[in-house]
């Protein structure tokens, strides 16, 4: 993919932003295709980028006692990274992809570079922190106030292809209950 595809692709996410920001960001990104199973963050490491996905799929969790505790998912046009990494630190939870997948990566520190100089580029990155911080309440409040039942609705409503594209073993994990639940959950629908 080339610097022209790479401008539309960001034209189309990253909404009300110059020519000259974009081009900045360009400067700043490349694509990068990786494979089903490849884990792109670990916990425990640093990373310096955090991701667009332009195609394909990924999944966050955190190893407890030697199992996966899925935390979310993303695909198509979402923005991915930890919050740690973003902060230069070593990142609290892995990020694994579910399929084949082509990324835009941006450097994390350059593009906060960029922010001192750029008022559009600092406002886009304010942007992404407030989504983020919209995105983690909403979790919580499924945690919290939700049953397993009305967590797998929202789910499905989140991407109604979710059960194609995610293992039920992910989904059980992510949703707190054992597969054998997600089963019986499923057959009440």
């Amino acid at each position: 993919m080339n610097n022209s595809e790479l401008s539309k692709i960001i034209e189309s996410n990253f909404q009300n932003i110059d020519k000259e920001t974009i081009d900045n960001i360009i400067k700043l990104s490349s694509f990068i295709k990786l494979n089903k199973g490849k884990e792109l963050i670990s916990e425990g490491k640093r990373h310096h980028y955090f991701y667009l996905i332009v195609k394909g799929g990924v999944k966050s969790y955190y190893a407890k006692e030697s199992k996966e505790v899925c935390t979310w998912f993303a695909f198509e046009n979402e923005i991915i990274g930890t919050t740690s990494t973003l902060q230069g630190l070593p990142s609290n939870e892995s990020i694994q992809f579910l399929e084949d997948s082509i990324l835009i990566r941006f450097n994390t520190q350059k593009m906060k570079e960029l922010t001192q100089t750029n008022l559009k580029m600092s406002q886009l990155l304010n942007n992404l922190w407030a989504e983020h911080a919209l995105f983690l309440e909403a979790k919580l409040y499924l945690l919290q106030f939700t049953n397993s039942q009305e967590r797998l609705n929202a789910l499905i409503k989140y991407n109604s292809e979710i059960l194609q594209r995610v293992s039920l073993k992910d989904i059980a994990s992510f949703l707190g209950v054992s597969r054998e639940t997600l089963s019986r959950i499923r057959a009440k629908k």
